[in-house]
């Protein structure tokens, strides 16, 4: 087997969240919306989720970008080169039929938490 392309690995990262997400959303001791804080990068992404004028090309741009400055730290956020990444890596999980899906989907998600109770 080849090595993993880091397309794989934060295809790998998104199916990982949403597994989380799914067991958390399931959870009996986790009965109530919103129980679990998601993390920095992530949580941007959630709060964009609420705002209605943010089409989904935004949110799933802001998502990526969330799991990246995890991965690699905040200090890179402002980074151009750190930015092009993340448009690489977005073009290439649009390319890409499986990540695509799973990348709407969490988008989905994202919208459905966000909304009021």
């Amino acid at each position: 087997m080849g090595p993993i392309s880091n397309v794989d690995r934060l295809v790998s990262l998104l199916r990982q969240r949403l597994e989380e997400r799914d067991r958390t959303r399931f959870s009996p001791k986790h009965a109530t919306r919103g129980a679990r804080t998601p993390a920095g990068g992530v949580a941007a992404a959630q709060a964009l989720a609420a705002i209605e004028d943010v089409d989904d090309g935004q949110l799933g741009r802001a998502l990526v970008q969330g799991l990246l400055t995890e991965q690699f730290g905040e200090h890179m956020l402002n980074e151009p080169r750190f930015q092009q990444v993340v448009d690489r890596v977005v073009g290439a999980i649009a390319a890409d039929e499986a990540g695509r899906s799973l990348l709407d989907r969490l988008i989905r998600e994202l919208r459905e938490t966000a909304r009021p109770a």
